[in-house]
């Protein structure tokens, strides 16, 4: 099976009895990803939303549809985690930036506020790291966090994710350079 067919269908993972990894809606999910895009807070060590009308109704669905049109371009596999029996919008989770034959990808993520310290992310990451070395095959996993967000070094460590070191001024946030750590895991750990 190619890397591309793999993307003709958009494939929902199911975390656990709570939580869902499923396809972006830009009309039902529109209104949580504003709320949480206002927060501050939850976007404190996520690069790459300075600026823009991100925060807008009609800015979010725009994110939202480029979010999907990014999975039919094969450039990115992203998901929104949602509350199984609600179907609210609680975050994101994302393959991207595909490498060295499709076998290298980097793994991004975010959570809102309310749904920090319950284990959300955590479930979530095994999820989709399962789906990427499983379905898309994936020899490595990789991402770069803040050197500041402890809970996230700790919900990847918690994931067999490995601190392979420091990059020095590699992290674009708040119009500034700032540290971060680069993790990873293979498929073999």
């Amino acid at each position: 099976m190619s890397f591309k067919s793999k993307f003709e269908e958009f494939q929902t993972v199911n975390v656990n009895d709570s939580l869902i990894l499923r396809k972006a809606d830009p009309d039902k999910d529109c209104n949580a990803w504003c709320k949480m895009y206002r927060d501050e807070e939850t976007f404190r060590y996520y690069g790459g939303i300075d600026g823009g009308d991100h925060r807008t109704p009609d800015g979010m669905k725009v994110i939202l549809r480029n979010q999907n049109r990014d999975f039919e371009k094969v450039r990115m596999y992203a998901w929104v985690i949602a509350d199984v029996k609600t179907d609210k919008a609680l975050g994101r989770i994302h393959f991207s930036s595909f490498e060295n034959n499709n076998k290298v990808a980097n793994i991004g993520y975010w959570l809102g506020r309310e749904s920090w310290g319950k284990g959300i992310m955590s479930a979530c990451i095994n999820s989709a790291v399962k789906f990427g070395f499983s379905y898309l095959e994936l020899e490595r996993i990789y991402t770069t966090v803040h050197i500041d967000n402890v809970g996230s070094w700790k919900a990847l460590e918690k994931n067999g994710f490995l601190r392979e070191g420091l990059l020095r001024h590699s992290f674009y946030l708040s119009k500034k350079l700032h540290d971060c750590y680069m993790y990873s895991r293979l498929h073999t750990d």
